[in-house]
């Protein structure tokens, strides 16, 4: 349960202090700057104070920002650093900063540039693609030798068009030598859709050169601006893609040459992004013509060094205050190690409201028990700790990536401890390959070979599951001195449903069943409608609030998917190792067997362990979430030096 207490920080400051004060908050990155738009509308401050803020510098920045994040974009296909999917921030000192911000003027001058060799490059191949379609476009006509600038003399129309393929020449010829008989036909080309074809008739004949040709779906073609022969023309245009291809490659070299500038340029872009970012909160801060005035949250356990590090620094008003019992106040997480990383799960659902308890310390030993029971092969479970182990020490992440990442580690362990209990090493990969020689047995059972007997205990440890998320609304009952309702709307439940599943057990357990079914009802009938007036009306709430069992029974059923994941898991992989042995283990069927195992081991590890990772959500979002949080709350989040590429060793201890 570890919701960080948050406290109140007012601050009014001398407007020539504003940005050393500002400078300090942004340093310390430990108080998020809430709006104070609200008391503009108060009859109090509204005469008083008008909002701050620049929304034009802001957009300037962004659009500098903007810039020099594509051209760093750029710039990655010439460096011969690659970033990965792990990529970690580059960390660098003040000095290196300072430097490299000196000479921003320079980097802006080649941001420029590179965006001037794009337009360049852009232009370029345009017209490669102008001249590369015009070769197109002339290519059917290679055998015209009139030159395209001829269309006719004192007494004769040169034409040239196409037709339908399924218009047959010799008969569009016949018809024009019987039509007009002054003219000339020649068949250039057929692409198998359509006829090139060139026409020269005597001007006298025209009126009955058009009549055959529209009877043949004549469409005519014009090579307007072209002059001389195709095949010159084709050569020509050839000459200048020749052209263009060298430009563009001194082009993409020179541009080339402004790589070593990539790591300066992200320096720039996040000098920006701060820049930007200090511009931006002015936006929640009030001022008048001397002064200014902000407020903000911060976690109370860093108030007194808060205080003492801005008042050692400037002459301000300070007031740190708790907040009201009902006001909201943004919300920040803080669990142990072995907890933080399923914090990434609650965070996916929603962060907890004021009024939550953060149920990440409660919900992450089953979303890791479950995880491992749904995939249920120790090997698999040793390669996910393996790949994710490897991970974590090679690259410090941070944030989500992070968290997920040592989650998966986690419940790749949990997977092996469940692989060891239900006996599954690859499926049964070893006593295919070694006939029985070495085989690990279960330590607790093969789920293949009693599937009841899983699904029993499923359901068990979904009861626990539910309960647990009902004894939190009970807590959550209490701490809100609502002692009563604790007892009746939680523990009446509690009565009545273990009451049934002793029913289920039989004997002497079923006897105490009997009598606390009766009691839990009971209780059920009794209080559900408290808050009527009316008896009857109480009565009939409490007897109808006994349906509500059928969403309890439905709930366990939901824990029947930990029986379903778990045995597709070693089905799938005892197919994958069936497939692969079904040519013997002679030097062709080993080879079959580690391209199959390989391959489908893989497949199996990843779409099971997706499948345990949605499924394993759904259980706590749905069934455990469901009985007592609510969720809303906004996340905290401080005013600070956000980064994308950098990572700034200057940060104010706290």
């Amino acid at each position: 349960m570890a919701i960080v207490k948050m406290s109140k920080l007012s601050l009014i400051g001398l407007e020539s202090d504003k940005e050393k004060i500002l400078d300090i908050l942004m340093n310390m990155g430990v108080v998020e700057i809430s709006e104070s738009l609200e008391k503009l509308s108060s009859e109090e401050w509204k005469d008083l104070v008008v909002q701050d803020g620049d929304s034009e510098k802001v957009a300037i920045l962004d659009d500098k920002i903007n810039k020099v994040k594509w051209a760093i974009e750029y710039l990655s296909k010439f460096s011969s650093k690659k970033k990965g999917l792990f990529s970690e921030k580059r960390c660098i000192d003040k000095n290196e900063y300072n430097m490299t911000i000196q000479n921003i003027d320079k980097l802006s001058s080649i941001v420029e540039s590179i965006h001037k060799y794009n337009d360049q490059l852009a232009y370029l191949k345009s017209e490669k693609n102008k001249y590369a379609n015009l070769i197109l476009s002339l290519e059917p006509w290679q055998q015209l030798t009139i030159p395209l600038n001829v269309t006719s003399t004192l007494t004769t129309t040169i034409l040239i068009g196409i037709v339908p393929h399924t218009s047959t020449s010799d008969r569009l010829k016949e018809d024009l030598i019987s039509e007009a008989p002054e003219s000339y036909f020649e068949l250039i080309s057929s692409d198998g859709q359509q006829n090139y074809i060139l026409v020269i008739y005597h001007n006298s004949c025209e009126e009955n050169i058009l009549k055959v040709l529209k009877r043949y779906n004549f469409s005519k073609v014009v090579f307007k601006e072209l002059e001389g022969t195709v095949k010159s023309n084709i050569d020509r245009a050839q000459k200048n893609i020749t052209r263009i291809d060298k430009e563009c490659e001194k082009v993409e070299k020179e541009v080339s040459e402004f790589a070593k500038y990539k790591d300066d340029l992200e320096i720039l872009h996040d000098h920006l992004l701060i820049e930007r970012d200090r511009v931006k909160v002015l936006d929640n801060l009030l001022k008048t013509s001397r002064v200014f005035y902000l407020e903000g949250w911060f976690p109370s356990e860093l108030g007194e060094k808060l205080k003492t590090k801005i008042n050692s620094q400037v002459e301000c008003f300070l007031e740190i205050t708790e907040p009201d019992k009902d006001e909201d106040f943004p919300i920040l997480l803080k669990n142990k190690k072995l907890v933080q990383p399923f914090e990434a799960i609650t965070e996916m659902y929603s962060l907890p409201s004021t009024k939550d308890v953060d149920p990440t310390f409660l919900m992450a030993p089953f979303y890791c028990f479950f995880f491992g029971m749904m995939v249920s092969d120790a090997a698999y479970g040793i390669v996910m700790a393996l790949i994710t182990g490897i991970i974590l020490l090679k690259y410090k992440l941070q944030g989500t990536m992070g968290k997920m990442i040592k989650l998966l580690f986690f419940c790749g362990i949990s997977t092996v401890a469940w692989g060891a209990m239900f006996g599954g090493w690859f499926g049964d990969i070893l006593p295919l390959i070694l006939g029985g020689k070495l085989n690990i047995p279960p330590i607790w059972f093969n789920p293949l070979d009693n599937p009841m007997k899983l699904l029993i205990w499923s359901m068990v440890f979904g009861g626990v599951h539910l309960f647990t998320g009902m004894g939190i609304k009970a807590y959550m009952l209490i701490k809100e001195e609502k002692i009563f309702d604790a007892i009746f709307d939680i523990g009446s439940w509690y009565i009545l449903l273990i009451g049934v599943a002793l029913l289920l057990v039989g004997g002497t357990p079923a006897q105490v069943g009997k009598y606390m079914a009766i009691v839990g009802a009971a209780m059920l009938v009794l209080t559900q409608g408290r808050d009527s007036k009316n008896i009857i009306k109480r009565l009939l709430s409490g007897v109808l609030s006994l349906y509500n069992i059928t969403g309890y029974l439905s709930d366990v059923l939901s824990y029947s998917r930990l029986l379903a994941l778990g045995l597709g898991t070693g089905v799938i992989a005892s197919v994958i190792n069936t497939l692969g042995t079904l040519f013997g283990l002679n030097p062709l069927g080993i080879i079959i067997l580690i391209i199959v195992f390989i391959i489908g081991h893989t497949f199996n590890l990843a779409i099971n362990a997706l499948g345990a990772y949605v499924h394993t959500s759904r259980l706590q979002y749905v069934e455990f979430f469901g009985k007592f949080y609510e969720g809303g709350g906004k996340r905290f989040e401080p005013f600070k030096k956000n980064t994308k590429y950098i990572t700034l060793n200057d940060k104010e201890a706290v």
